[in-house]
């Protein structure tokens, strides 16, 4: 009877300790990456609400207001859910963007010094392009509408962010051929 007892007290603690953990992580993410929309909004690139710091516990409150809640979402919903939309939103807004980008940076800006080479360009980017659309559309139909939607809100959002600021796509023809830094903005 005594090894079931020592048995139960030990996972109890076991047990203990996992929740302890678990907790501990997610506390520390969410107060780290409320740095992020924090930091951005400081240096000019989100919303300046979000730039504020609480007078007494000196924390992004706002920023972490703002995680929270997208914790609080996403948190309705399984683990696997979860990562397959993180893992489509990722694919779409990064890795599918970065072939564009490279593709747009090598056309619209030629005279660009480049310490590196791609070889058999465009062939990579045309290879990276169908794979990372590949395993994209493999994700199914509800996570292709996440990672579509979040673009979208993602794109209205920037819209919103660089009419406000006078930025590119909304700056004078003038303004567009001088980088921001050089206009005086950090």
């Amino acid at each position: 009877m005594s090894g079931r007892v020592a048995i139960g007290g030990a996972a109890a603690a076991v047990t203990v300790c996992l929740v302890g953990s678990c907790f501990a992580s997610a506390f520390s993410g969410l107060l780290g990456y409320s740095r992020v929309p924090y930091a951005a909004a400081r240096e000019g690139h989100f919303f300046r609400w979000f730039a504020a710091v609480h007078p007494r516990h000196q924390i992004p409150h706002r920023s972490l207001l703002l995680v929270g809640v997208m914790v609080l979402f996403w948190g309705f919903f399984s683990l696997e859910t979860v990562i397959t939309a993180l893992i489509a939103t990722r694919i779409l807004e990064q890795f599918v963007a970065q072939v564009f980008a490279v593709v747009l940076l090598r056309n619209l800006q030629p005279e660009r010094p480049r310490p590196w080479r791609m070889w058999l360009y465009p062939l990579p980017c045309a290879v990276a392009l169908v794979g990372w659309l590949f395993v994209y559309a493999c994700t199914g139909g509800l996570f292709i509408a996440i990672g579509a939607g979040t673009l979208l809100v993602g794109a209205v959002v920037f819209l919103i962010w660089s009419r406000r600021r006078a930025e590119w796509p909304f700056a004078a023809a003038a303004d567009r051929a001088v980088p921001s830094t050089e206009r005086g903005r950090p």
